[in-house]
């Protein structure tokens, strides 16, 4: 292997999260959309998971229930996964399965973040 190998990027550790953090929510944190592994408090370090499917829920399943397949994406304003707004950073999830009619749930693939937006790209 390579001398200059880090990590594989399944997951990555942030030195400070921006905002307390729920571990399994999916969340927005420096650029990077993934899962918090573990709860944290603000200013605390981070370990996001970057990829792999995971539950999750949608909120704007009362409106509309998007279908197996389809790409939701990370809308800066709200903060939260939407079908498409104009201000939308990048794809962020595509559907496993459909969201649930009763209460948004659905099973998400984390899609690979080809331009995250944030201070990385400084």
């Amino acid at each position: 292997m390579a001398k200059n190998y880090k990590f594989s990027g399944k997951r990555v550790t942030l030195a400070t999260a921006s905002a307390a953090r729920r571990s399994g929510a999916l969340a927005r944190e420096q650029g990077f959309v993934g899962i918090p592994i573990n709860t944290v408090i603000t200013g605390a370090s981070i370990v996001m998971a970057l990829e792999g499917v995971w539950g999750m829920t949608y909120a704007g399943y009362g409106e509309e229930q998007p279908a197996i397949g389809t790409i939701l994406y990370w809308d800066t304003t709200t903060d939260a996964l939407s079908i498409g707004a104009d201000n939308d950073d990048y794809p962020a999830v595509k559907c496993v399965t459909a969201v649930s009619a009763s209460n948004g749930a659905f099973n998400g693939l984390l899609l690979p973040q080809g331009n995250p937006y944030g201070q990385e790209q400084s």
